[in-house]
C-alpha cells in the first residue's frame, strides 16, 4: 500500500505548478475539470486535497499522484547568465515555490496588490527593493539572486538574516545591561 505524506508539500500551489508547467491555460484546466476559473483558483489556494479530487487532476494533467508528489520545479537553465537574471520573475518563482498568498505578502511589505504585481514585471530592483522582497521572504540576497551574482555586482548590498540581525540585537541589548549596571553602581551581570 502507497503510505504518501501529508501537507509535507503545499498542494494546491503544486498543482497551480504542474499546470504552468505543462504550458497550460488556467482557464483551460478549469474547463477540462468541469468547473470555474475561481473554482480553480480556490483548489490553488488550498493546502491539502482531497485524494480522490487529486487523482482527478492527476488523470486531467497526465499524470500518476507519484509524479504529483515528485515534481521538481524547473530551475533557470544554468547556461543562462547570470547578469541577465529578472529579479521580478525570480520573485514570482520564489512565491510559487513558497506557496504564498500574494494579497498578503504585498500587505507584509506594505505595498498594495497592484504595486507588487508592478514589482513582479521589474526586471532590476532598487537596492532598498531587493533588500525589502529579501527581508519579507526571509532569504539572503545570495539565495534571491545566486552567489556570482552578489559576489560580481558590488551595488547589491548585502543583507542580514534574521539570525544577524538577533545576535546583533541581542549583543546591544547586553551592552545596554552593562552600562545601565554601571550607572547605578553595581557589579555588572
Amino acid at each position: 500500500m502507497e503510505v504518501i505524506p501529508k501537507n509535507i508539500i503545499h498542494e494546491g500551489a503544486r498543482l497551480k505548478q504542474i499546470v504552468r508547467d505543462k504550458h497550460i491555460k488556467i482557464l483551460d484546466f478549469a474547463k477540462r475539470a468541469g468547473f470555474s476559473n475561481q473554482i480553480a483558483h480556490y483548489y490553488f489556494r488550498k493546502e491539502a486535497i482531497k485524494r480522490a479530487t487529486l487523482l482527478e487532476f492527476c488523470t486531467l494533467l497526465g499524470i500518476s499522484l507519484d509524479e504529483f508528489y515528485a515534481w521538481t520545479h524547473p530551475r533557470r537553465v544554468p547556461s543562462q547568465p547570470v547578469s541577465d537574471l529578472h529579479q521580478g520573475h525570480r520573485l514570482d518563482e520564489l512565491i510559487e515555490e513558497k506557496g504564498l498568498n500574494k494579497t498578503r505578502l504585498a500587505d507584509r511589505m506594505n505595498l498594495s496588490r497592484r504595486a507588487l504585481y508592478n514589482l513582479i514585471e521589474k526586471p532590476q530592483f532598487t537596492p532598498e527593493q531587493l533588500k525589502k522582497v529579501c527581508q519579507v521572504l526571509e532569504i539572503t540576497a545570495k539565495e534571491f539572486l545566486g552567489t556570482n551574482h552578489v559576489e560580481d555586482n558590488p551595488e547589491v548590498p548585502e543583507l542580514e538574516s534574521w539570525k544577524d540581525k538577533y545576535y546583533k540585537l541581542l549583543e546591544e541589548y547586553n551592552k545596554a545591561l552593562v552600562e545601565i549596571s554601571r550607572l547605578r553602581g553595581q557589579p555588572p551581570l
